[in-house]
């Protein structure tokens, strides 16, 4: 065996075990081809884009693409799933700002923006402002099962936020120094994005959603506000962890219903991984908040929150393992969620 024959089956190892038992000889043999004959003495090496090729592989493999087991299968569903939620979650808060928006311009009050009117500043809050309101776009984009817009208009929807996590925490120094709030909103911001990056990938092709689900968030948002706006209006200023079931409160509540669905039903277990991340994802965010709040009822409140995220989680976590297929088996390209592989 030569050497270069050998460094290839090296990089060969990425990819899953049975996949390579079924095809590495015969991507050996192609590689191989491709290179000539090249002797031990010139110290070949696979080249970039033959590494790059096969990593994609291995990914969109082990993300239900063609070729992929049927636990590999569960996984890339559960990956997609977190991309809807996610960006379901970021449209909810897109269509709650435009709502701010059209309530500012129907009583004449003034927008949320920074700046001076006819600034820079105020211009960038602006382009600030519309590039959230991308991920309304991205969000029903991927519902509809146009992946390249959804993928272009997310990245466009968290950028102001990544940007203005980044630059405090690079400029600042080390993370020691900075509030666990930044790293953890930063993968609050970028994990739906990510899942959408990864998880739809060539070998998927989504499902187009009815409209009734695509616009689910202009609902929710709906019901947001108006919760929000009807706590506002009684005041209990003597309950102050009312508040915090409003906003990000009202989707831990969201998500803790929709996580006792899916294990009493015992949906299947991409459901419940997927349930299972977003439920962590929450904890993350939620979490840091008992280092701010003094001990008294809010911070009991805050303890309860975490508790039933956490409790959840694990339940989740435990029922979406027991489900998955074995690590082994043939390829199974069917019974995923709204997508198919070709």
């Amino acid at each position: 065996m030569s050497l270069l024959e050998q460094r290839y089956r090296s990089v060969l190892r990425l990819l899953p075990a049975y996949y390579r038992a079924e095809r590495e000889e015969e991507m050996v043999d192609a590689f191989m081809e491709l290179s000539g004959e090249v002797p031990d003495e010139a110290n070949p090496q696979p080249r970039w884009g033959e590494i790059a090729s096969v990593l994609s592989l291995s990914l969109r493999v082990r993300l239900g693409g063609a070729g992929a087991s049927p636990r590999f299968v569960a996984w890339g569903e559960a990956v997609r799933l977190v991309a809807l939620l996610g960006l379901g979650y970021q449209a909810v808060g897109s269509v709650n700002q435009l709502l701010h928006w059209g309530y500012a311009l129907a009583f004449g009050t003034d927008v949320a923006l920074t700046g001076l009117p006819g600034s820079v500043e105020r211009l960038v809050s602006i382009v600030v402002s519309a590039a959230g309101l991308c991920s309304v776009v991205a969000f029903v984009a991927i519902m509809r099962g146009h992946v390249r817009t959804a993928k272009v208009t997310a990245m466009i929807g968290v950028s102001p936020t990544l940007i203005y996590t980044l630059i405090p925490m690079i400029l600042a120094g080390p993370l020691t120094d900075r509030p666990l709030s930044e790293p953890a909103t930063l993968v609050f911001t970028a994990a739906p994005v990510i899942a959408l990056l990864m998880g739809f990938h060539s070998d998927i092709t989504p499902r187009r959603r009815s409209w009734a689900a695509t616009l689910s968030p202009a609902a929710a948002g709906l019901a947001v506000l108006g919760g929000t706006w009807l706590v506002v209006a009684l005041r209990p200023y003597n309950l102050d962890w009312l508040y915090l079931w409003l906003g990000f409160g009202t989707t831990i509540l969201v998500w803790a219903a929709g996580a006792v669905v899916v294990l009493a039903r015992r949906s299947s277990p991409s459901w419940a991984l997927a349930m299972t991340a977003t439920g962590l994802l929450l904890l993350t965010v939620r979490l840091p908040l008992l280092g701010n709040l003094p001990e008294g009822a809010s911070w009991t409140m805050v303890c309860a929150q975490c508790a039933v995220l956490w409790a959840l989680s694990t339940a989740l976590a435990w029922t979406g393992a027991r489900g998955l297929p074995g690590a082994s088996g043939t390829a199974a390209l069917t019974s995923k969620v709204g997508e198919r592989a070709e």
